[in-house]
């Protein structure tokens, strides 16, 4: 890849330009992993996926194909901050009342539907469990594929294979 010196250093025009052409590829990806709640985080992580590329140019490893590169470093970038820095659950406004939304789980408040979500993430099969973690995020299975490296049949039979799983074990019944 052209931006190279013969000895270890980047070219720093050719590093700004590559920042440059995928800036907005960078901020959609960190944009989809961050919520309001970590919105603070985008400053911080787009300076992250700045080092991470600077880091693998410097080393001298070749970028083959810069856009599907960018965008996985910028995603695994983003849900690695977000994870590093949790935010706590925003308060509801108002008391909870049972059947008040019309929109529960169960009946049950929202902490205990994420009790329940997170024993249930924590059964399934490792895999099955980060796709269907991502796909909760809002990533649809091509995305899941690239995020992890998989074919996109392989992202989909994960995700549905997890959510199956995660259904019966959230309805109670027998696996």
């Amino acid at each position: 890849m052209p931006g190279y010196d013969s000895g270890d250093t980047v070219d720093q025009a050719a590093f700004s330009d590559l920042i440059d052409t995928h800036a907005r590829l960078i901020a959609s990806a960190i944009r989809r992993v961050c919520s309001r709640r970590n919105a603070a985080l985008i400053p911080d992580i787009e300076q992250d996926v700045r080092t991470a590329l600077w880091k693998r140019l410097q080393d001298g490893k070749e970028i083959a194909h810069p856009v599907s590169y960018i965008y996985k470093v910028a995603m695994t970038t983003a849900l690695a901050a977000v994870r590093r820095f949790p935010t706590a659950p925003e308060l509801p406004a108002e008391p909870y009342e049972s059947g008040s939304s019309g929109e529960t789980f169960l009946g049950l408040r929202p902490a205990e539907q994420s009790r329940l979500l997170a024993e249930g993430l924590a059964a399934l099969p490792l895999d099955e469990a980060r796709a269907v973690r991502a796909h909760l995020a809002g990533f649809n299975h091509e995305d899941v594929a690239a995020l992890f490296g998989w074919s996109a049949a392989t992202a989909r039979h994960r995700i549905y294979r997890g959510l199956a799983k995660l259904r019966t074990k959230l309805r109670g019944e027998p696996s």
